[in-house]
């Protein structure tokens, strides 16, 4: 399993949802053999009322994952393991900026 965090990211004040959340993020990583880098957690620029302030959001680079079809599969199965109380969406798709995004949002 690797694990990264970017140099400069803030992650100060996560919950202990949320880490829970990426252990099982982790594991689907790690079955397709692809690290892991947090991009960003409790600091940065994020749009008012995001759950990132609150230490209940993180991204995690995707751009190192080129085929679709595995980043897709990704995703369906970070989604299932993290079951209804997480979100976990690819945000930015095909764009410089894009990332998987897991948040903590019980509804």
């Amino acid at each position: 399993m690797d694990l990264l965090i970017k140099p400069g990211v803030l992650i100060a004040g996560l919950r202990t949802e949320v880490l829970l959340g990426l252990l099982c993020v982790i594991k689907v990583f790690d079955k397709y053999k692809y690290e892991l880098v947090i991009t960003e957690a409790t600091g940065g620029k994020h749009m008012a009322g995001s759950l990132h302030y609150q230490g209940r959001a993180l991204d995690i680079r995707s751009k190192h994952i080129s085929d679709s079809v595995t980043k897709a599969r990704i995703l369906f199965d970070c989604q299932d393991a993290l079951g209804e109380n997480f979100d976990f969406i690819l945000e930015g798709e095909n764009n410089l900026q894009e990332h998987f995004h897991l948040e903590f949002d019980p509804e």
